[in-house]
C-alpha cells in the first residue's frame, strides 16, 4: 500500500505557552492488515502416501485488543522501519501466530515543527491507496521537561474492509481510533496502536510511531 497523495495540512489557531514550544515531531504510519494462515504442525506421511497433521494458524489480528495499545519508548529516534516493523510483529504475534505470519506495511511519514510562530495544534489529513483509507492526525503537544514531552493525539479514520462491499468513501463515517495523551522520551521512539473498526473477523491494526526532539535555540 502506498500514499497517492497529501490531501491536506492545517494549522490550528490557539497560541502555545512558552514550556511547550520548539520541539519537532516525527510520526510514521503502518498498517498490519488481517490475514489468515495455517501450516502443518507435526506432519507425517501415511501408508496411502498422503500427509496427516494438524493445521495450526488463524488470523493474523484477531487476538489484538478491543481498545488501543501504547508501547512507551521501545526504539532510538530514527530508528529504520524494518527495525519498527519487527517489534510491531513480535508484539501482535499470539498462540500459533508467529512474527514472521504478521505483515506490516509501512503508510506515510509526517514531520511537525512546533514552536512560538506555529501555533497550539497542526491537523494533518491524507487520502491512501484509492479511497480505501483516509486519516486525519490532530496532535498537540501537552506539556515537556527536560527528558519528555507529552503529545495530546487523535487519529480519525475513514476504512473500509478491502474484500467486503466496496462504499463511495464519502458514505464512509469517520471514526476516532485513538485519543490519548502519549509520553515519548527524547531520542526514543514510542508506538501506538489500534485497529480499524470494532470487528474482530477481519481488520486492520494501524500503528503510529512517535519520536520528539530535544528543543531547539
Amino acid at each position: 500500500m502506498f500514499v497517492c497523495n497529501l490531501i491536506l495540512p492545517l494549522l490550528m489557531a490557539i497560541p502555545l505557552g512558552q514550556e511547550t514550544v520548539n520541539i519537532r515531531v516525527r510520526i510514521t504510519m503502518f498498517e498490519a492488515p488481517s490475514m489468515i494462515v495455517s501450516r502443518m504442525f507435526a506432519g507425517r506421511t501415511t501408508k496411502g502416501g498422503g500427509v496427516a497433521g494438524t493445521m495450526v494458524g488463524g488470523n493474523t489480528t484477531g487476538s489484538f485488543p478491543d481498545g488501543a495499545v501504547t508501547l512507551q519508548n521501545r526504539l532510538p529516534a530514527g530508528s529504520y522501519g524494518v527495525d519498527i516493523k519487527k517489534v510491531i510483529c513480535e508484539f501482535m504475534a499470539f498462540d500459533c501466530i508467529r512474527a514472521q505470519d504478521i505483515t506490516v506495511y509501512e503508510l506515510a511519514g509526517h514531520e511537525l515543527v512546533f514552536n512560538a510562530h506555529s501555533g497550539a495544534g497542526k491537523e494533518v489529513a491524507q487520502k491512501l491507496d484509492l479511497d480505501s483509507l483516509s486519516y486525519r492526525l490532530d496532535i498537540e503537544p501537552a506539556w515537556k521537561n527536560e527528558q519528555e514531552a507529552g503529545l495530546a493525539l487523535q487519529v480519525w479514520l475513514r476504512w473500509q474492509d478491502p474484500y467486503g462491499i466496496q462504499d463511495i468513501r464519502d458514505n464512509i463515517p469517520e471514526r476516532l481510533a485513538f485519543d490519548q495523551t502519549v509520553s515519548v522520551k527524547f531520542g526514543q521512539t514510542s508506538l501506538v496502536g489500534f485497529p480499524s473498526s470494532t470487528s474482530r473477523s477481519r481488520r486492520s491494526i494501524f500503528w503510529l510511531a512517535l519520536s520528539v526532539e530535544k528543543p531547539y535555540r
